[in-house]
């Protein structure tokens, strides 16, 4: 009797055993197989809704992904390289958002303009590129010496550059690169505000770190040339603590513009052209006259 239940007790330990090790080796085998498909998967953001071209992105457009290594052909983007850049096409929900997908200024479409002809009253439909008169740029606003807190959307501002001379380190150039610049809002982590700082819901601080403006091209061209410029004698940065660098300052000014101001700034222009004008040789005439 007593060896029966020896036996007993020795298969029920044995059963508990086998059960154990089924368990464990369950879930190790569950564990790699997951393990496998978190290394085998890469996170991207991709649409979370349909995006027409032209649309503006923000944090409501975009949403997290993961999707095997072998369907991602291309560097995967950032939040901050994707929100506040615009649709360069249509971009279908869950679709993973590509560098050549979006662009920082708002893509110019062709529109159809209708042409009336008063003699002969015929209608001809044509298409013509849009002529841009403004863009938006959206520009960090860390790259920027100075941070005026009472600015708000809708306000202009000048937007000035200083950059030390390359002979003498306490001699610096200013130059103007935009007048008249008008604010369109602020950014913070893709909400927009319109002033720089404000408050949520439930009293706290939300500062802007991105300001948006309303630029023409030229202003443009001028802004991002100086910005890169400055960037590089920084090595990574616009403006340090120091003034070894170049620095981007922001000048609020007037909506209502003063023209005799206005024409003295424009002479101060980073892309002011000179025209000289040449002084021109004057030739003797010689009369010759020849006797008979």
């Amino acid at each position: 009797m007593k060896n029966r239940n020896t036996r007993i007790i020795m298969g029920i330990m044995a059963g508990l055993v086998l059960f154990s090790s089924s368990v464990a080796l369950l879930l190790y085998l569950k564990q790699s197989k997951h393990k496998e498909t978190a290394q085998n998967n890469i996170e991207v953001f991709v649409a979370a809704k349909n995006l027409k071209k032209g649309d503006l992105l923000d944090a409501g457009s975009i949403k997290k992904a993961k999707l095997p290594k072998s369907y991602i052909s291309f560097t995967p983007l950032t939040d901050s390289e994707i929100i506040s850049h615009y649709a360069r096409v249509n971009i279908y929900k869950d679709e993973p958002i590509r560098l050549e997908k979006i662009s920082a200024l708002k893509p110019v479409e062709k529109i159809k303009q209708t042409v009336k002809k008063s003699e002969t009253k015929v209608q001809t439909t044509l298409n013509k590129v849009q002529q841009v008169t403004e863009d938006t740029l959206s520009v960090s606003l860390s790259v920027f010496k100075n941070k005026n807190t009472l600015l708000r959307g809708g306000d202009y501002v000048d937007i000035a550059s200083v950059i030390p001379s390359s002979t003498k380190t306490d001699n610096f150039n200013t130059r103007y690169i935009a007048l008249h610049v008008k604010i369109n809002n602020f950014v913070s982590n893709g909400k927009t505000l319109s002033t720089p700082i404000s408050y949520n819901a439930k009293k706290q601080i939300i500062r802007a770190d991105t300001i948006v403006f309303l630029m023409s091209p030229k202003d443009i061209k001028n802004f991002l040339a100086v910005y890169y410029k400055t960037q590089a004698l920084n090595a990574n940065r616009v403006y340090n603590t120091n003034n070894y660098g170049g620095q981007l300052w922001m000048i609020k000014t007037p909506k209502v513009i003063d023209e005799n101001l206005q024409a003295q700034k424009k002479r101060l222009m980073v892309d002011r052209k000179v025209y000289r004008k040449r002084a021109k040789k004057q030739h003797q005439k010689v009369k010759i006259s020849y006797e008979k």
